[in-house]
C-alpha cells in the first residue's frame, strides 16, 4: 500500500491543470481557497460569531467550497476533449464561483447579511446578483454532465464520479433554491434576514445542501486513488460505482430528514439504516481502493546501485 505522501502526489497529479485554459481555471480555483483561508484568519482575530446571518463563516465556506468545485472542474475537464463546448459551461463555473464569492465576501467587510437581505436598495441588488447568478452556474454544470455523458476519455471509475458527483452539485443547488425561497419568504414577513433556514420545524436545510455539494470531491478521490493503484480497470469501475450508491444512498437519507422537519439526529429508523447503510458502503469502498493503492515502481538505470540489486552478467559473446 502507498505511502500517505505518494497517495498525495497521486492526487496532486491528477487535477494538475494542461493547458493554458485549465491553468487559469485552476488558478482561479487557489484564489478561491486562499480567500477562504485568508478569511479564516480574519475570522479568529476579529472574534465575532462564527455563526448567523452576519459572520465570517460565510466567506470562509464559500471560498472553499468554491474553490474545490472548480479544482474539481479541472480534474473533469482533463478527460474531455480541449474544444470550445466544453470551455464554455467550464467557464460559467468558474466565472460564477468567483463572483458569488466576491459579492459575499464584500457584503461582510461591510457589515451587513448577503443572502436574503433587502434592507436597502444595495443589499437588494447584491442579493439579487447573487440569486441570478445560481442560474448560469446551474446551466454550466448540466452542460458539463451532458458533455462528461457524450465524450469522456477518462477511465470508468472517473466518468463514473465525474457523472454522480455533478449530478450531487445540482441536487444541492435545488435544495439551494428551496433555502432560497424560504429565506426570502422570511425576510418579507419579518423585515429581518433569519438566524437560520430551516425545512419545517427543524429540518436542516444547510447540512442536506453541504453534503450534495461536496460529492463530486468525495467520488473523485476514490476514483484517483483507484486508478493509480493496483485494480483493474473494470474492477476499479465497479468499486467506485459502490462509494456513488453508497454516497446516493446517505444523500438521499440527509435531504428526506431535512425535508421531513427533522433534525439531523432525529431521523427516523428507516433513514438511520439508509444513512449507516450507505455511509459503510462508501467507506468499505474507498478502504478497498487505499489498500490496493500500488507502491511507485522503481525503474531500473544505468546508475543502478548495489541496494537496486546486483546489475546483471553480460551474455558471452559467441566465437566468430
Amino acid at each position: 500500500m502507498k505511502t500517505g505522501a505518494v497517495l498525495v502526489g497521486d492526487i496532486g497529479r491528477a487535477v494538475r491543470p494542461v493547458g493554458r485554459y485549465q491553468r487559469l481555471l485552476w488558478w482561479c480555483g487557489t484564489a478561491l481557497l486562499a480567500s477562504g483561508v485568508l478569511h479564516g484568519l480574519v475570522a479568529v482575530v476579529d472574534g465575532g460569531p462564527w455563526w448567523g446571518p452576519v459572520s465570517w463563516r460565510k466567506p470562509v465556506v464559500f471560498g472553499v467550497s468554491f474553490g474545490v468545485l472548480v479544482w474539481s472542474v479541472v480534474w473533469i475537464l482533463r478527460g474531455l476533449p480541449d474544444r470550445c463546448w466544453v470551455r464554455v459551461p467550464a467557464g460559467l463555473v468558474v466565472g460564477t464561483s468567483v463572483a458569488e464569492t466576491a459579492l459575499i465576501s464584500a457584503q461582510r467587510w461591510r457589515g451587513v447579511a448577503s443572502h436574503f437581505n433587502q434592507a436597502t436598495d444595495t443589499d437588494a441588488a447584491v442579493w439579487s446578483v447573487i440569486g441570478t447568478l445560481i442560474l448560469p452556474l446551474i446551466l454550466g454544470l448540466l452542460w458539463l454532465l451532458v458533455a462528461v455523458l457524450v465524450r469522456f476519455d477518462g477511465s470508468p471509475a472517473s466518468r463514473i464520479a465525474a457523472c454522480v458527483g455533478l449530478a450531487s452539485v445540482l441536487v444541492a443547488g435545488y435544495i439551494g433554491s428551496d433555502m432560497a425561497a424560504l429565506g426570502e419568504a422570511a425576510f418579507d414577513e419579518t423585515g429581518r434576514v433569519p438566524w437560520e433556514v430551516l425545512f419545517g420545524a427543524a429540518g436542516s436545510a444547510k447540512l442536506a445542501h453541504a453534503t450534495g455539494l461536496h460529492g463530486l470531491q468525495l467520488l473523485a478521490l476514490v476514483a484517483i486513488v483507484c486508478d493509480a493503484g493496483a485494480l483493474r480497470r473494470r474492477t476499479a469501475g465497479v468499486v467506485v460505482a459502490a462509494a456513488a450508491a453508497g454516497y446516493a444512498t446517505a444523500l438521499g437519507a440527509v435531504t428526506a430528514t431535512a425535508y421531513a422537519g427533522r433534525a439531523p439526529f432525529d431521523a427516523t429508523a428507516p433513514m438511520w439504516t439508509l444513512l449507516a447503510s450507505g455511509a459503510l458502503l462508501t467507506c468499505a469502498a474507498a478502504t478497498v481502493a487505499v489498500v490496493h493503492a500500488a507502491p511507485a515502481r522503481r525503474v531500473p538505470g544505468p546508475t543502478a546501485t548495489p541496494l537496486d540489486g546486483p546489475l546483471p552478467e553480460p551474455s558471452a559473446k559467441p566465437p566468430g
